[in-house]
């Protein structure tokens, strides 16, 4: 052993490995130089490292990029607890090997959010230029754009900026590069190696991922790709395998996440579940995806670049904008082997006759609003069609022959001009998805469509035996409902009687535009496997409480809420996103209380709640996994009920982000400030110092102070008003005093009158809700007598 000096030691106690993508541990086996504390000067194996120094000595380990959790049991198996306090740190793209890395104790996983936009500027032009202040004026702009399209991925920044510094400080080059970056990697040498690193992930998925993933190059730049519109059509294409709908269903979404676990594609609208509603695929990998498809024929894309081979039989095909050359391309080619057909509404003009198609599987024209209805002509002779999606399109009628679509799963038809549909799709025994709009009329027969388990949003008032047909649907998972329009009192009936049929119902929406749903407060059922539910209701029903165990999801409004509402609903036990929206809470002199043993809402983790009166308070225990909350409310009813804006968010011990709301409307600046400040104390008072967001509306219709402070007087004599303004005026265009009611108040007025008014009185409310009633006022030889040019009085509607 030799005494080392500070540089040598920084240089030798530290090395870096990476697990290989190789699954053989073997490969992890490499001789390793080791220097804790002391020199060695041979080279040592991991498992001898592990017998002759890690036993004794306090270690640091960092094992960077491990694909599997084989990989890291191998690893952690030869590291030993020496209660040192020693530490390793593993790096991965997937999820569930960094959960298999992350100790039980006290173990944590850190996810790596993208670079800001100033942090990906100074390592783009660190890498080029040393600093962001050597790079030339000239090259600023493009160096912008090119950042932009990193999107903050450091291995797109690092690679792009390795590129650009061999070059010179020519901006066309510079250009060439950035339209590079949307155009192909196959075509630029220079960004092979930005390729092969790429590639790895590519090659390291399973098999029956390679396909779905290969799939996604349909999809244009920095397209929004929706996780259920995508799963269903990797099933309609047979690229998800399984026994039954449900399982193909649960092992696409799998497929899915699987992708996202593994940084393959970019998660959008995730849900405080950490549910991914929607995907996004990165310019860089949407080019390897695109490359790797035109080698395998997998997908053809006509775009901004000519595909390479035209001559090939073409499988899938995409059309993504409207070129002068797709024309001429479309006339050569085939579309007997097409299986899926995608075009996207800067492409309409280039619609193909769908007479041309043979075997196509997925026929989506999403978005295409300039299509009419003689572009589906024929539709009804695609026999082996499983998807068709008319989203966001103009087209009016479906043709009758859609009714020979035996194999039909998906039938999207939502946001189209589409009102009635043909008598025919009853016949499409295999539909398990409809999307249709309220205004659409449903057939009679719908109850024979045993297959549907999607149905939305359906108007029980435009198709009305379907209230009737509904509990016939005994698949139903999800369901959209909307009540409107002429109501008969029968749909409650039948509507009661089928829903408590469907046992199997995971998601459930009732939206409501004047028709009462009290009937759905008195429904007699208990939906065990209900996991959404949204609706406007009366008030709490008897049917949702901690019997929902599957329960997670819960957006209602309800008319009134009292404090037993509150420990109903903290009593599911895995509702994770709950949103109140509340008219009015049971008047108590103090506020609900959220945290006591009947309300701790265990498992919620965002929550939003929409009441005038903040009449709301958070004590110690209060929801403590809720890391979002959004609070919605009238500064001046939440004063004059509680003078005050203090709901404990202090006591939130897990809190990240607060979202307020307040209307301004009728306030002053003063309680508005006064309210702004109680919210954002919270980011001071709290432990886990959350983000607060303020957000103010109408404050165009605060009044002055002056005129507050005078309001304020009067509502503070307004008990001793009454007793003071009770008997005659004294006639003769005398008036003892104004009369000043606040209109919201005010719960009735008599008036009693001849040739002149003789008398009046009224009722109205304190704010503790107490009625009040004054004698009549004026009478017989006090009559109250009038001027033309004086207004005795302005009639309001009673509140």
């Amino acid at each position: 052993m030799r005494q080392l000096n500070r540089e040598e030691c920084w240089k030798t106690c530290f090395f870096c490995n990476g697990c290989s993508c190789d699954r053989k541990i073997s490969r992890f086996h490499i001789d390793i130089p080791i220097t804790l504390y002391f020199l060695v000067d041979n080279s040592i194996s991991l498992v001898l490292l592990s017998n002759m120094v890690l036993q004794i000595h306090r270690y640091l380990i960092i094992v960077d990029d491990i694909w599997d959790e084989s990989a890291w049991n191998c690893i952690k198996a030869v590291l030993v607890k020496n209660n040192c306090s020693s530490r390793v740190i593993t790096t991965t793209r997937i999820v569930g090997v960094a959960a298999s890395c992350s100790s039980a104790i006290d173990g944590n996983i850190y996810k790596l959010n993208p670079l800001s936009h100033d942090d990906s500027k100074k390592l783009f032009y660190e890498r080029i230029f040393g600093s962001e202040d050597a790079c030339h004026v000239e090259l600023r702009e493009i160096s912008e754009k090119i950042i932009r399209k990193c999107d903050g991925v450091p291995l797109a920044i690092i690679t792009i900026a390795s590129l650009l510094s061999h070059k010179s400080n020519n901006i066309h080059e510079w250009d060439t590069v950035n339209k590079s970056i949307g155009s192909g990697l196959e075509k630029f040498p220079n960004m092979e190696s930005m390729r092969q690193i790429l590639s790895i992930s590519y090659y390291d998925l399973p098999s029956h991922l390679k396909p779905c993933f290969l799939y996604l190059s349909v999809y244009p730049e920095d397209y929004t790709i929706f996780s259920d519109h995508l799963v269903r059509r990797w099933i309609s294409e047979g690229l998800v395998h399984g026994s039954d709908v449900d399982t193909l269903y649960k092992v696409g979404f799998g497929y899915f996440n699987d992708l996202i676990n593994r940084s393959l594609i970019q998660p959008q609208h995730v849900d405080s579940r950490g549910n991914v509603g929607a995907c996004r695929v990165h310019d860089m990998v949407l080019d390897l995806i695109t490359s790797l498809s035109i080698e395998e024929n997998f997908v053809t894309t006509l775009d901004s670049h000519q595909p390479s081979d035209l001559s090939k039989k073409i499988h899938r095909l995409s059309i993504q904008n409207n070129q002068e050359h797709h024309t001429m391309s479309l006339s050569m080619l085939s579309f007997s082997h097409v299986r899926s057909f995608i075009i996207f509404p800067s492409a309409t003009k280039l619609m193909p006759p769908l007479s041309r198609f043979q075997v196509v599987r997925v026929l989506d024209l999403e978005g295409c609003r300039d299509l009419e209805n003689h572009h589906i002509d024929g539709v009804g002779n695609l026999f082996h069609l499983r998807y068709l999606g008319l989203r966001d399109t103009n087209i009016t009628k479906i043709p009758k022959g859609v009714g020979n679509l035996y194999c039909l799963q998906t039938l999207d038809l939502s946001q189209s001009g589409i009102i009635d549909l043909p008598s025919t799709i009853v016949h499409l025994r295999k539909l398990v998805c409809l999307y249709i709009e309220t205004s659409v009329k449903l057939p009679d027969g719908i109850g024979a469509m045993k297959s549907l388990q999607v149905l939305s949003t359906v108007s029980v008032s435009n198709s009305p035996n379907f209230s009737k047909e509904l509990g016939y649907l005994s698949d139903m998972r999800v369901l959209k409902i909307f009540l409107s329009g002429t109501w008969d009192k029968n749909y409650e009936k039948h509507l009661l009687c089928s829903l408590c049929k469907l046992t199997k119902i995971k998601e459930i929406s009732i939206q409501s535009s004047g028709v009462p749903t009290k009937f759905i407060v008195d429904l007699g059922w208990t939906p065990h496997n209900l996991q959404y539910f949204f609706g406007n209701i009366p008030r709490l029903p008897e049917w949702m409480n901690s019997s929902l165990s599957e329960l997670s999801t819960l957006i209602i409004t309800l008319d009134k809420i009292q404090q037993e509402d509150l420990g109903t609903l903290g009593n599911i036990p895995f509702l994770n996103y709950l949103c109140v929206t509340v008219h009015k809470i049971k008047k108590a002199e103090e506020r609900l209380i959220i945290g006591t043993d009947h309300a701790n809402f265990n498992c919620l983790s965002e929550f939003h709640i929409h009441n005038d009166s903040l009449g709301i308070m958070f004590v110690e225990g209060a929801m403590p996994r809720l890391q979002t909350l959004e609070v919605t409310f009238q500064i001046r009813e939440a004063k004059d009920e509680y003078n005050n804006f203090e709901v404990g968010l202090e006591n939130l011990h897990s809190i990240k982000l607060v979202t307020i709301r307040m209307h301004c409307s009728g306030s002053s600046l003063v309680e508005v400030e006064e309210a702004d400040a109680a919210m954002r104390k919270t980011s001071h008072v709290n432990p886990k110092h959350p983000r607060v967001d303020v957000i103010r509306y109408y404050e165009d219709e605060m009044i002055e102070d002056e005129e507050k402070s005078q309001l304020d007087e009067e509502a503070f004599k307004e008990q001793e008003i009454i007793l003071e303004k009770i008997g005659p005026w004294g006639g003769n265009t005398g008036r003892k005093r104004d009369i000043k009611v606040s209109p919201r108040y005010l719960r009735s007025m008599r008036i009693c009158c001849g040739d002149v008014i003789d008398a009046f009185a009224f009722s109205y409310l304190d704010r503790n809700e107490n009625l009040h009633e004054t004698p009549l006022w004026g009478g017989i030889g006090g009559t109250i007598h009038t001027v033309s040019n004086e207004l005795l009085m302005h009639c309001a509607k009673p509140c």
